[in-house]
C-alpha cells in the first residue's frame, strides 16, 4: 500500500502543479490559482499542505488568505509548491515560472539544473553533504547563490519533515541516505542575499499543542499544516477570532513568510524522490 500510495500522490501532485502553472497569467489572483490547485487535489486525494504561492523575493510559506486581492503582474517570478497525500503518504513538488517576460531565465534554469544534478547522484549511501555540494556547485556556476537556510526534507507518513534535512549548500554531514527513504529535494536560488528571514504571517498554520479546543482542526487536517482559508469551512466568519484564540493559547503557530534578506529574487524547483540501491525514483 505504501508504494502505491506514494506513486498515486506523486501523480496527482505533478498534475496539480502543472495545471496551476498553466493557469497563471497577468491579472489573475493568487487566491483563484490556489483554489483551483487545491480543488483539483481534493477531488483525487488529500491536501498535504496549503498551496504555497511565493512571488519574487518571497521564497516560501505564503498562501493567499480568503478573498486575497493580490494579482500576478508582468515580470513576476512565481514559485508554486504543492503537496498531496494518499493514506498519509505525501508527495511534494514545486516549479518556478516568469509571468510574460524572460528576464530571469538563468535564475530559473539554475534551480532546475541543480535539482537535476542532485537526482543524478542520489542513491543509497550518498551523504546529504555531497548532495548539498553538488547543488551549490551547479548554482554558483551561474554566478548566483543557493539559499543556505532553506532545505529539502525526509518525508514519512503524515509528516512533512521527518528528521533529515537535505541542504542546498555543501556541509560536512556524513549522514547517508538509505534505500526506501522518501525525500523532497528543493534547491532555492537567489540573486540577493542567499538566505531568508521571517517577514510577516503567511496565512499557514500548524498545531503545536493537543487540546480539546483544537481537536476538530487537528483531526480534520491530520496534524498537517493548514490555511486560514480552510478554517472558514469550520468557523465561517468567526475564523479570525478563532485564530486569535488559538494563537493566544499557543495551540497553533503560524508559518512566517520567508523573504530574501536583501529582497533578491528567488527561484525554486522540487521533486519527491524514493531512494533506491543504485539510483532513485522520481515520483513527481
Amino acid at each position: 500500500m505504501e508504494y502505491e500510495s506514494y506513486k498515486e500522490a506523486g501523480k496527482i501532485a505533478k498534475s496539480a502543479l502543472q495545471k496551476g502553472i498553466e493557469s497563471i497569467k497577468e491579472g489573475k489572483s493568487y487566491f483563484e490559482v490556489a483554489e483551483e490547485i487545491e480543488e483539483y487535489i481534493k477531488a483525487r486525494a488529500d491536501l498535504a499542505f496549503p498551496v504555497n504561492i511565493s512571488v519574487n523575493s518571497v521564497a516560501a510559506h505564503y498562501t493567499p488568505s480568503f478573498g486575497d486581492a493580490l494579482e500576478f503582474k508582468r515580470g513576476d517570478v512565481v514559485k508554486i509548491d504543492v503537496g498531496a497525500h494518499v493514506n498519509g503518504f505525501i508527495a511534494d513538488t514545486a516549479k518556478t515560472i516568469e509571468v510574460g517576460t524572460k528576464d530571469k531565465e538563468m535564475l530559473i534554469k539554475s534551480a532546475s539544473e541543480a535539482l537535476e544534478e542532485a537526482i543524478r547522484i542520489i542513491k543509497a549511501g550518498v551523504t546529504i553533504g555531497e548532495i548539498g555540494r553538488r547543488i551549490e556547485e551547479k548554482i554558483r556556476k551561474y554566478g548566483l547563490k543557493p539559499v543556505r537556510n532553506l532545505q529539502g526534507h525526509l518525508l514519512s507518513r503524515y509528516s512533512l519533515h521527518a528528521g533529515i534535512s537535505i541542504p542546498n549548500v555543501a556541509n560536512d554531514s556524513k549522514t547517508a541516505l538509505k534505500e526506501g527513504q522518501v525525500i523532497a529535494v528543493e534547491p532555492f536560488v537567489s540573486n540577493g542575499a542567499g538566505y531568508v528571514v521571517d517577514k510577516g504571517i503567511g496565512n499557514i498554520y500548524r498545531i503545536t499543542k493537543h487540546s480539546i479546543f483544537a481537536k476538530e482542526i487537528e483531526k480534520k487536517f491530520n496534524g498537517l499544516p493548514f490555511a486560514e482559508r480552510w478554517l472558514r469551512e469550520i468557523y465561517g466568519n468567526d475564523t479570525p477570532s478563532k485564530i486569535s484564540f488559538f494563537m493566544k493559547r499557543k495551540l497553533i503557530a503560524p508559518y512566517f513568510k520567508l523573504v530574501d534578506a536583501e529582497n533578491g529574487i528567488v527561484s525554486q524547483f522540487e521533486h519527491t524522490i524514493i531512494v533506491r540501491e543504485n539510483g532513485c525514483e522520481v515520483i513527481t
